[in-house]
């Protein structure tokens, strides 16, 4: 600062005390090689939380697979439906089966092979109506009567469209609801026909009457809708 501005005299800088300093300063940073290693604070990262079970706690024991005590009968029944499902070929319309010469099947169509024939599945089907286009029919899979529409598709051997509408379904229960105006399952929409029902019976008989032939065997039971 001026003279005037302060009582105490501004220090005098010489040359010669900025090469002493440069100096020195030089010395400090060449004194501390590159390879050092450079200390760092102490951390408490090296010490490991310890967690301890709560009171009470036993681990658990690993067990066989076992049916729940009571529930036999249920998972027994439940079962039932696989053979069934397995074969549900055979129930198709008219069907009935032959071993033949390997010569009658086109090379093109696969066969099963026996003793060196193969085996032959006919069937009335194809003299019943087909639809052109698919039917769609809304049903989830835990409803019953949904089921036996399921049943009947396999008897009827029809090309069908199955939308899924499980409780709280978000895409195709409402659709149901503005096309039936309730959301009740099953529900039938025939774009060939232009029919669209719901009632389980109602469907079946629908769908025997339209594309079967000759079929009076219906899957009827005491009907309360699903929802």
């Amino acid at each position: 600062f001026p003279p005037f501005l302060s009582s105490r005299a501004a220090p005098k800088t010489t040359a010669a005390a900025c090469t002493r300093r440069t100096a020195s300063a030089t010395l400090r940073v060449a004194a501390l090689p590159e390879s050092a290693p450079v200390s760092a604070p102490a951390s408490t990262s090296e010490e490991r939380p310890e967690f301890s079970p709560p009171a009470g706690f036993a681990p658990p024991v690993p067990k066989r697979f076992a049916v729940k005590d009571g529930q036999l009968a249920s998972v027994a029944g439940a079962a039932l439906a696989l053979p069934f499902r397995l074969g549900t070929g055979l129930f198709v319309l008219g069907y009935s089966v032959s071993l033949v010469s390997a010569d009658k099947i086109p090379s093109d169509q696969y066969s099963l092979e026996f003793l060196g024939l193969k085996v032959k599945e006919t069937s009335k089907i194809d003299q019943c109506r087909r639809p052109e286009k698919p039917i769609e029919i809304y049903e989830f899979e835990g409803c019953p009567f949904c089921r036996k529409v399921r049943e009947m598709v396999s008897v009827l051997d029809l090309d069908v469209l199955f939308y899924p509408c499980p409780q709280k379904g978000p895409t195709f229960r409402p659709k149901v609801l503005e096309m039936g105006g309730k959301k009740q399952f099953p529900y039938m929409v025939d774009p060939n026909t232009g029919v669209a029902m719901y009632e389980s019976d109602a469907i079946i008989k629908y769908l025997a009457d339209t594309y079967g032939l000759y079929l009076t065997i219906y899957f009827t039971r005491p009907c309360f809708p699903c929802s």
